[in-house]
């Protein structure tokens, strides 16, 4: 097992040697004494600004030979209720405990966050650009048919889950990646991201996370789904976030 930790600088990372910091960004630092960095072998690293973490998921897919694969973030975790491993006083789940996880479950995904007064579709179209949206179901339409009816029931719910987190045996990623990539890679050439400002410019990895929840929702009754807890290792204002949801949702602030 390998579970990769995307980040772009240094930091304090897990004292499991089951995980593994994988460099995005471009940044020629040194992150850490063990790690790897998305623009070695088949790569779309010079992609990293619109499309996020998925250039290190990316890298997992065409160049991680192990027989189970996750991802993290730097500052976000699966979390833990054991003592086991701690960074900065916040518990996160260990290699070994995931390996533990994953005898009775497939995938192991973020607890899906609840946005209560909005749908994901509507979040989507006050966060970021309605056009992309469009252009995103048409996009699944047009290459997934059969996901059409998993897209709308997910974003006319209300309940995602987010970060595109993962831990599960490399071959069922490997099926989700394979569906996925086409998908942004034909939008990221119909969209005209490049004038959006730094924060827009990040539409594909929005829309992958969206689109995970999709594959998820197609996959039902097929493979066992454990949803788990996220730590930040910074800390996470909730206040504000439902502050700006709120925003963005009656006043149309992105």
């Amino acid at each position: 097992m390998k579970v990769y930790i995307v980040s772009h600088r240094e930091y304090e990372f897990p004292s499991d040697d089951g995980f593994l910091p994988i460099k995005v960004g471009g940044n020629t630092k040194k992150i850490s004494e063990r790690y790897v960095e998305d623009c070695t072998d088949d790569s779309i690293a010079s992609l990293n600004p619109s499309f996020c973490e998925l250039t290190a998921a990316y890298w997992i897919w065409k160049n991680s030979n192990e027989d189970v694969v996750g991802l993290a973030h730097y500052r976000r975790y699966f979390s833990s209720s054991r003592d086991v491993l701690k960074i900065k006083g916040k518990r996160i789940a260990s290699t070994e405990e995931l390996e533990q996880l994953l005898c009775h479950a497939d995938l192991l995904v973020a607890k899906p966050r609840n946005y209560y007064i909005t749908t994901i579709k509507d979040h989507y179209i006050h966060a970021h650009h309605k056009s992309d949206y469009t252009q995103l179901r048409d996009e699944v339409a047009l290459q997934s048919p059969e996901y059409l009816a998993d897209f709308d029931a997910v974003m006319d719910g209300k309940k995602i889950s987010l970060f595109n987190m993962f831990v599960c045996k490399k071959a069922l990623i490997d099926d989700y990646f394979s569906w996925l990539f086409p998908i942004l890679f034909a939008l990221e050439k119909k969209i005209d991201y490049q004038n959006y400002d730094a924060y827009q410019k990040r539409v594909f990895g929005f829309m992958a996370e969206r689109l995970f929840n999709v594959w998820l929702h197609h996959q039902h009754g097929k493979i066992i789904i454990k949803y788990m807890p996220v730590v930040n290792l910074d800390g996470e204002n909730l206040l504000l976030k439902g502050i700006g949801l709120l925003k963005r949702h009656f006043w149309g602030k992105k």
